[in-house]
């Protein structure tokens, strides 16, 4: 039944090459979970190749292991007792008797002693060899070759850095800012900006613990930070027979804490020139490694289109999905052709500088609460709905998940729900079909950023392509507080709130006959009724809602705030397609004698109202009789709770540390305790100065949301 309810994830656009007559492999395994999992089992299974899943005790009832052929557990939750035991690994491919392993991004995939235990048992690795692997896939290495390689390096340290005196000693000397950060690994984890030797001590402390939880590698370097720099890769792909193509790049620049949110492909930012110069410096590093497989040359570019080599991640990327959108082609199938000794068709090899065909865009998906700062949220997904899937030449929505409908995010594993992109003939219009698709989206039962990728694609400097790596924090300084609706559209989520609560109590008419016999007394044409929009604190405003065939709503504000909001406006709703038992509702709006189509997201009952999402925008919503409102004027306040006393854990994790005891003094901004979550460590500091009156909570002890790790006195 599950496999029934999975969609297709790779697009009608994706070309499958198969021109060979045979398949490249019997049988491979998969070295790894979630959503890229299930991805390289979708083409094997196009390429009629038989799949082994691996899972984890926590990953049991998940979606790759029911897509695949055979699933063997592979041990407990954490991932140093299960995706990464590569004994275990390896006995399972030779008693399946897999031909290869795909091992997917994270985990073991940049492993080169986990590529030579698998090339030594006789099965192909499916990516690149250990030599090439080692020399790229280490930080401080890659850069001395890539700099033999004539390509443009950043300026730092080419060594390892041992101590925080020795980081702090070499940061004045390279000059901050800098960037401290993992040799091994990626992912954003591991890595820190530091712009003063305080910051550099603490950010070397906690990249380095990160490094290790995340690699089992904590050796750092140092290197000089570009500010204002634009994150571009360039995707490549290199056989065994001397051929390296470059696609088109892909621009990452929309990033949290170095963790990449939005992609796109092409960049709006590059000239064709810097492009082709890209594309040409990332063939010469992969010839001059003897890379094979595929690979990713990460770069950072500046305002005035220069460019450093930043490193290379030899494996599948993330993001791969857009420049599989823009390019036409299926990197996974490549990569199996590949592993089987097979070259890459000619139709690429006679032109290395791929060219790009349209506008991609992919949005990560994750199960975090952005008004939260992003924490990581956990637990089960209790609705979960995607938008709409399609893929033609000229418009496709295409998603790339390991969950399904009432599946568990877990706290052992990174915290990504999909990968939701995006592809038409402009930028403009891939954006519109990701704002649709988003809109579309239901995800309900823990937090995710949905919301917040919502307001990324409103933003007026992306919209027209003026951002760079610092895009978050100049455009959200304080942090996200929700997607800030005009006052037309205010006004449009008024008039459609009322409508709705309407549509409500007609439901409740037709099924109940007492009250269809008392509506069918009263001949009412017009309703009074009072929204407040944004719960107990918001603004309120009294909606005249006409049924003459269409919900005519005429709004006037209660409380002065926005001139342009309810005063005295009319929001005309030609068609309301609304149900009670489905979260989604379609509307058309008449804007000027134009119907345009929305969709309103309904996301639950509150304690009064509704929480409902329009454009992104998720708000409480109550509606009151003109008299009930009146007379909630009366109501008692709602108690408001002092936690000042106390330190709360933000997010569901694991202690790492604590660095104050029972009846010590701290100061304003004093490191308390360390918290990992996704594998991340979170450093939770002190608020206000006071005295520790008691350490609730032991090192290594799980913690859930809100639960108290410190009293003050």
């Amino acid at each position: 039944m599950l496999r029934q309810l999975i969609p297709k994830t790779l697009s009608k656009n994706v070309r499958f090459f198969s021109h060979h007559k045979e398949k490249p492999f019997d049988k491979i395994l998969i070295a790894n979970r979630g959503e890229i999992a299930c991805r390289v089992i979708r083409t094997a299974k196009k390429l009629g190749v038989k799949t082994v899943a691996i899972y984890s005790e926590a990953d049991a009832a998940s979606m790759h292991v029911r897509l695949a052929d055979e699933a063997y557990c592979i041990g407990p939750a954490a991932s140093k007792d299960s995706y990464l035991r590569m004994d275990r690994i390896l006995a399972i491919a030779k008693k399946t008797g897999a031909q290869g392993i795909h091992p997917g991004y994270g985990f073991l995939s940049e492993n080169a002693r986990f590529v030579d235990m698998v090339e030594g048992a006789g099965i192909a690795f499916i990516g690149p060899s250990s030599g090439p692997m080692n020399a790229m896939g280490d930080k401080i290495n890659s850069k001395k070759i890539a700099k033999d390689a004539n390509c443009f390096v950043i300026p730092g340290f080419e060594g390892e850095v041992d101590t925080e005196d020795i980081a702090v000693k070499l940061a004045n000397e390279v000059g901050y800012p800098v960037m401290i950060k993992a040799s091994a690994g990626g992912g954003g984890k591991g890595m820190r900006v530091a712009y003063t030797d305080a910051e550099v001590r603490e950010g070397f402390r906690l990249s380095k613990a990160e490094a290790l939880s995340s690699f089992g590698d904590d050796r750092m370097l140092i290197e000089r930070f570009i500010e204002n720099p634009h994150h571009i890769e360039i995707q490549v792909l290199a056989d065994t027979h001397g051929n390296v193509i470059a696609f088109p790049e892909r621009e990452c620049s929309v990033q949290r804490r170095n963790q990449k949110v939005v992609e796109e492909s092409p960049s709006p930012y590059l000239k064709p020139e810097t492009r082709k110069l890209m594309q040409l410096q990332a063939i010469q590093l992969c010839k001059a490694t003897g890379y094979r497989s595929a690979g990713t040359i990460e770069m950072l570019a500046d305002d005035k289109q220069n460019f450093f080599f930043l490193e290379m991640n030899t494996r599948l990327q993330v993001e791969h999905p857009i420049t599989e959108l823009v390019s036409g082609e299926d990197l996974v199938e490549h990569m199996l052709w590949i592993a089987a000794g097979k070259a890459l068709p000619e139709r690429l090899t006679k032109n290395p500088f791929l060219p790009y065909n349209g506008s991609a865009i992919e949005s990560r998906v994750y199960a975090e609460d952005p008004i939260r700062n992003f924490l990581p949220s956990i637990g089960p997904l209790i609705t979960y709905k995607e938008p709409k899937l399609y893929a033609t030449p000229e418009r496709t929505v295409r998603i790339d998940t390991g969950v399904y409908e009432g599946g568990l995010i877990s706290m052992h594993y990174d915290p990504m729900i999909a990968k939701l992109c995006t592809h038409a003939a402009t930028r403009a219009e891939a954006i519109s079909l990701m704002e649709d698709a988003l809109d579309q989206y239901v995800v309900q039962g823990l937090g995710n950023n949905i919301t917040f990728l919502r307001s990324v694609y409103r933003n007026k400097n992306f919209r027209e392509g003026n951002y760079c790596t610092k895009f978050i924090a100049e455009e959200y300084p304080t942090g996200f507080h929700g997607v800030e609706l005009s006052a037309d559209e205010t006004n449009e989520f008024i008039a459609i709130a009322a409508a709705i609560d309407e549509a409500r109590n007609e439901y409740k008419f037709e099924t109940n006959k007492q009250l269809q016999e008392y509506i069918n007394e009263v001949d009412v044409l017009e309703k009074t009724a009072i929204v407040v929009l944004g719960g107990t604190k918001g603004h309120a405003y009294e909606v005249k809602l006409s049924l003459d065939g269409t919900y005519t709503a005429h709004i006037t504000a209660l409380d002065a705030h926005d001139k342009h909001i309810g005063k005295g406006k009319t929001v005309v709703l030609t068609d309301l397609d609304w149900n009670c038992d489905r979260p989604l509702g379609n509307i058309v709006i008449n804007k000027e004698g134009k119907e345009v189509e929305a969709l309103i997201q309904y996301c639950g009952r509150t304690a009064e109202g509704y929480l409902l999402r329009y454009l992104g925008s998720e708000q409480e919503v109550i509606i009151r009789t003109p008299k009930e409102h009146k007379l909630s004027h009366h109501m008692l306040k709602p108690e408001v709770k002092d936690f000042s006393k106390f330190l709360l854990c933000p997010m569901p994790g694991t202690l790492i540390s604590c660095s104050v005891k029972e009846g010590q003094v701290v100061e304003a901004g004093q490191q308390l305790v360390v918290v990992e979550a996704m594998k991340m460590q979170n450093v939770l500091k002190a608020e206000r100065a006071g005295v520790v009156k008691t350490v609730k909570k032991l090192v290594g002890q799980p913690l859930k949301v809100d639960e108290v790790i410190i009293e003050f006195a």
